[in-house]
């Protein structure tokens, strides 16, 4: 008996000893299996985190060139989206209608001027140099406007003769009245959404001051539809949209309306304009799918951040200097320059700035005298030695007419270079 008790003891502390030892790791962290080693295991962590990185990047590149096919925004010709007008667009193809798209005032003046039609999605966005330079060009071509949703000070440049009295807020469905005649385009209803579903609001209505001016499709305190010496009003901008043209006689009013001629040209304001208020920034340069891609690779850099990195310690909180952005001093120096009549100065600014872009393009780069410009661009373009030297040389600039045709000129120059 006293010889089998060792043993016992010796059996009981060797069966106790797996237990003691397997319950040690359970408060730290769970081992793998037995049949896969640690490094196997980290390994297969690494590799599904790399495919899925790879799944995401590649959505990302798919994303962004279907978006990049079109340019997506209201009323856009190439859009099929809700708020496109790409149904118009090609519905006036097949009535043998060729659309023109354009960005620029300076393009929808020369069709002005050329007696075509040109429809402006949004007059609103232009500025006052940009209004009269279209009623200048109207007036000389006699060509035909197309204004959707105008205010005020566009038709005071544009249509004098034509006044907004108010604002339609709720669905409405207008009929055309008797002394519509041709103003309705032998449209009998049209259906405008509601101020929180439309486009740009509510749907605006419009009165005629006497003289030529019409209306058509009257509401409340003003009509949907008027027009004025070549000049047509439209009240909604959901008249030319995806959604909204097909809604009662919407379609028959705008293609009507805009197949009188067999060239139109589309003109949407572009913030990239040399003629407009505000100086573009580095953003509008960049393409349309530009953003998508951006935004689905700081995606993909935040998941891989969470995933890999650790934090080394508590952030640091640091003063930083005071940031302007570069818009807001080519603002501020523009605004200036106005305040103090500083024609010259101004024309000197973009008489620099378009001689700096002019040499990048033709190789020039340690070029710094005019002549030496000149002669590089005489073969590229059609006006003169003595034109170029006028345009870009010291000539004074005496009126803000001639800064603005000043910028219209050495935009044309540059387009001119670009082909």
């Amino acid at each position: 008996m006293s010889a089998a008790a060792p043993g016992a003891a010796h059996a009981a502390s060797s069966a106790d000893a797996p237990s003691a030892g397997a319950a040690a790791p359970s408060s730290r962290s769970p081992l793998p299996s037995p049949g896969t080693p640690p490094q196997d295991a980290e390994g297969r962590r690494r590799r599904w985190l790399a495919v899925a990185i790879a799944v995401a990047v590649l959505a990302a590149v798919l994303l962004s060139v279907a978006r990049g096919l079109y340019r997506d925004g209201p009323l856009e010709p190439d859009a099929p989206t809700g708020q496109g007008s790409k149904a118009v667009v090609e519905v006036l193809g097949g009535l043998g209608v060729e659309v023109e798209t354009r960005r620029h005032t300076a393009d929808a003046a020369e069709d002005l001027q050329d007696g075509g039609t040109v429809l402006l999605t949004d007059p609103a966005r232009l500025s006052g140099a940009q209004l009269d330079l279209l009623a200048e060009a109207r007036e000389e071509g006699g060509g035909r406007l197309v204004l959707v949703r105008p205010d005020f000070v566009a038709l005071s440049s544009l249509a004098p003769g034509i006044t907004p009295t108010g604002a339609l807020r709720e669905q409405t469905r207008v009929e055309a009245g008797p002394d519509c005649a041709d103003l309705a385009h032998e449209a009998r209803v049209l259906e405008v959404p509601s101020a929180e579903d439309g486009l740009r609001g509510p749907a605006t209505l419009y009165s005629a001051r006497g003289g030529d001016a019409a209306t058509c499709f009257a509401a409340d305190s003003g009509a949907l539809a008027a027009e004025d010496e070549g000049v047509l009003v439209l009240g909604s901008a959901d008249l030319l949209t995806n959604d909204g043209v097909g809604r009662a006689d919407n379609s028959a009013l705008v293609l009507n309306a805009l197949s009188a001629s067999e060239q139109l040209s589309w003109y949407v304001p572009s913030a990239t304009d040399p003629l407009g208020t505000s100086s573009p920034s580095l953003l509008d340069h960049l393409p349309d799918w530009a953003g998508p891609l951006a935004a689905w690779l700081v995606l993909v850099a935040v998941l891989a951040l969470l995933a890999l990195g650790r934090r080394p310690g508590p952030v640091v909180v640091e003063p930083l200097p005071v940031t302007v952005r570069p818009q807001e001093l080519v603002l501020g120096r523009a605004r200036l320059l106005e305040r103090s009549s500083a024609r010259d100065a101004a024309a000197s600014a973009l008489r620099a700035a378009a001689a700096t872009r002019l040499a990048d393009r033709l190789g020039l780069r340690h070029e710094s005298a005019l002549e030496g410009l000149i002669a590089a661009l005489d073969p590229h373009v059609d006006a003169t030695a003595e034109q170029l030297r006028t345009l870009l040389g010291p000539a004074p600039v005496t009126t803000d007419r001639d800064l603005v045709r000043l910028a219209h000129d050495l935009d044309r120059l540059e387009k001119e270079i670009d082909r």
